[in-house]
């Protein structure tokens, strides 16, 4: 229930950002390595992004309703080894919302328009959760572009997901959503009741990657996940990683959907050591 309480509070806190909008047409002059914050047109959104280091291109891929700020505990480790980009995801975050179709790979779609725009002809992608699901799809999709992928907390469909999570979904209105935030009053209340809405039916329906799809996936993959999840049935990092080929599987114990800031240390050891490999 925790997780999907906190998946929405940085909606209306974080509409104030300062940071540079940078609109397209991109020039040709477009530098090769931003560092800071920014704000991109993008498509039908304007996508916030932070970019730190040097090096071989990391993007990290948040969790639902989360932000780039998810990954306090990993960007000044990873950033003494690689270029490490962190995306706010459409709708999330900084980044804005629009009237078009929302999902797992509309979402991977704005991934590779960063990337597009940042010049990245390839890159590690490390997700959590929506954001391991948007690594895979990626991999599905643009293989040629995906260095390799660790995935974490991540489902394939949505048998992948706990019942009683699934019931939340089901169940949840959105002034309980308020309530259990602790949100007194919303800015924008019509946006947050349609954005609540999208996650909902995008949750209960998607993604839908099959073992046939997952079989076409020729980047290297770590399945990661912990052994107390409380979000994804405990066995599908199992399912998962049997589906993709030569896919590598790490259980981590006494931790569940928030290894990433419950244990950091461990949880970045691991995705450190297998980027070394690849």
């Amino acid at each position: 229930m925790r997780a999907l309480l906190q998946i929405v509070l940085l909606i209306t806190a974080l509409t104030a950002c300062q940071s540079k909008v940078v609109q397209k047409p991109i020039p040709n002059d477009l530098p090769t390595r931003f560092t800071g914050d920014t704000l991109v047109k993008l498509d039908d959104i304007t996508m916030y992004f932070e970019a730190h280091g040097s090096g071989t291109p990391l993007i990290l891929l948040h969790g639902g309703f989360g932000s780039a700020n998810d990954w306090s505990y990993q960007i000044p480790v990873f950033l003494e080894k690689y270029y490490v980009i962190a995306p706010d995801s459409r709708g999330q975050g900084r980044t804005t919302d629009s009237d078009s179709s929302f999902g797992f790979h509309r979402m991977a779609e704005d991934v590779l328009h960063l990337r597009d725009y940042l010049n990245l002809e390839t890159a590690y992608f490390v997700g959590q959760s929506d954001g391991g699901n948007i690594g895979l799809d990626l991999a599905i999709n643009h293989p040629e572009r995906v260095r390799a992928v660790v995935a974490y907390g991540a489902n394939i469909n949505p048998k992948g997901l706990q019942d009683s999570f699934i019931e939340v979904l089901r169940t949840l209105t959105v002034d309980e959503a308020k309530g259990m935030l602790g949100i007194d009053s919303l800015s924008d209340p019509t946006s947050f009741s349609i954005l609540i809405e999208k996650f909902r039916k995008m949750w209960l329906t998607e993604p839908n990657y099959t073992p046939e799809l997952l079989a076409t996936i020729t980047s290297p993959v770590l399945i990661i996940d912990g052994e107390d999840e409380t979000i994804i049935r405990p066995e599908h990092a199992a399912e998962i990683s049997a589906s993709i080929p030569g896919a590598e599987l790490l259980v981590l114990p006494n931790t569940g959907h928030y290894a990433v800031k419950e244990i950091p240390e461990v949880w970045n050891n691991a995705v450190l050591e297998f980027l070394s490999r690849h």
